[in-house]
């Protein structure tokens, strides 16, 4: 995607960017916390350009992205300040392998959530332990399209979670 290209798709969704992280946001920040969430989403958008070609719709992801900041933000503040009563903050602290956990696991669902509705469907079936007969005959496929499906999906999520750490 050009520099140019990227540009008028910026400042085409910003207006629609922001009413989504005012709405998402829902009183608990101003105007220019939603402006913050914007320019996060733009600037990671922006390290994705050479990338954003091989998306059918770069506006769903930029959605998407936005949708996944405000969580984020949400998620730090309510860390920050919503301490847990009754406990000591030194009880609270997170340990080194907690903060590990959570972010892998965090990275798990990211990558889940860029899935395809059908692979994240028979991808979460299958880590439930149904088996792949049971499988497609709720999803009324054959069962060598849910294998290979069940095999796409974990085969993108492998490279989403390789590539995550170099983002």
């Amino acid at each position: 995607m050009t520099i140019e290209a990227f540009e008028h798709m910026a400042n085409t969704l910003r207006p629609q960017l922001v009413e989504l992280c005012e709405r998402f946001m829902a009183n608990r920040q101003l105007h220019e916390e939603a402006e913050d969430m914007v320019q996060e989403t733009l600037f990671r958008l922006w390290q994705m350009r050479g990338r954003l070609d091989s998306y059918q719709s770069p506006e769903a992801l930029a959605v998407t992205i936005a949708k996944n900041v405000c969580i984020d933000r949400l998620r730090q503040q309510h860390m920050m300040f919503e301490p847990v009563e009754g406990e000591d903050m030194e009880d609270t602290r997170e340990t080194d392998q907690d903060l590990i956990e959570r972010d892998t696991q965090m990275r798990i669902q990211t990558a889940l959530d860029r899935l395809p509705a059908t692979q994240r469907r028979m991808l979460t079936m299958r880590s439930e332990g149904m088996t792949i007969d049971e499988i497609s005959t709720i999803c009324n496929t054959t069962k060598q399209s849910t294998r290979t499906m069940i095999s796409a999906a974990r085969r993108f999520m492998l490279e989403l979670l390789r590539k995550g750490g170099q983002q």
